[in-house]
């Protein structure tokens, strides 16, 4: 996405100058490429925002929530073939630096607030993002070895998923599902599935986004032929805004 801290900066200085109080930003960790400098920085953005806060409000009550959550590579985006994923003890290492780092500055730290999730959950949600079909015997062990409402953390055991994964994934491990980086060339489980996205166009993509390529908004710039409208039929829609948008012409191959 190409918005830059400037953009950031000066949409909840809007805000912030408008009469609210608190803003809250998302960000994900366990990017393919990241190091720990990478996750370190959000502390700085986050001062930055109480500093634009406090200058367009003139009150030091305002407030700002950084929530983080571990990166799960998801089916029919560039994602899935990324790998090697950080281990959970890595992610959570990076979120203890990251934690640290906001509360160094303590006349700003204390208006941050830090919400995040471990990178044990991340794993095995990355098991049921890239896994086939032999993960369902994995969820139907879990199940009935007591698993329930895993989404919550009180209810959420990573032992009983690493268990039943070594119990039932046969030939292969958890790690072949969740930290294997995959070949242009691999056949993925749900290959089979056609969400309008065309595979070279996402394999491209995703080589874009290990060489730092910004992709524009289609939506102001010519087609890029991704496979989504032409196959579906659909056009892109876009919400009332108050001002002219420029029109859609998708390129016809």
């Amino acid at each position: 996405k190409m918005v830059s801290e400037d953009d950031l900066i000066r949409t909840v200085s809007e805000a912030f100058g408008q009469g609210w109080r608190q803003v809250k930003l998302y960000f994900m960790c366990g990017l393919p490429t990241e190091e720990d400098e990478d996750v370190v920085q959000i502390a700085e953005m986050a001062h930055n925002v109480i500093r634009a806060g406090r200058a367009a409000s003139g009150r030091n009550d305002v407030r700002c929530t950084i929530s983080i959550g571990g990166l799960v590579p998801q089916p029919h985006t560039p994602l899935p073939r990324a790998g090697p994923a950080p281990p959970p003890d890595v992610v959570d290492g990076r979120l203890r630096k990251l934690r640290a780092a906001v509360n160094a500055d303590r006349k700003l730290g204390r208006n941050v607030g830090m919400r995040y999730h471990d990178g044990q959950p991340a794993l095995i949600e990355g098991l049921l993002a890239r896994g086939d079909r032999r993960v369902g015997a994995v969820i139907e062990r879990v199940w009935r070895d007591g698993g329930r409402f895993d989404g919550w953390s009180e209810h959420f055991s990573y032992e009983r998923w690493t268990t039943a994964a070594a119990q039932e994934l046969s030939g292969v491990t958890l790690e072949w599902f969740t930290t294997r980086e995959r070949t242009q060339d691999e056949v993925l489980p749900w290959d089979h599935l056609d969400s309008g996205l065309e595979r070279d166009w996402l394999w491209t993509d995703w080589q874009d986004a290990l060489a730092g390529r910004e992709q524009d908004d289609c939506r102001w710039t010519p087609c890029f032929d991704c496979g989504v409208c032409p196959s579906t039929g659909t056009e892109i829609e876009v919400g009332p805004s108050g001002t002219t948008l420029l029109p859609l012409t998708p390129i016809r191959r």
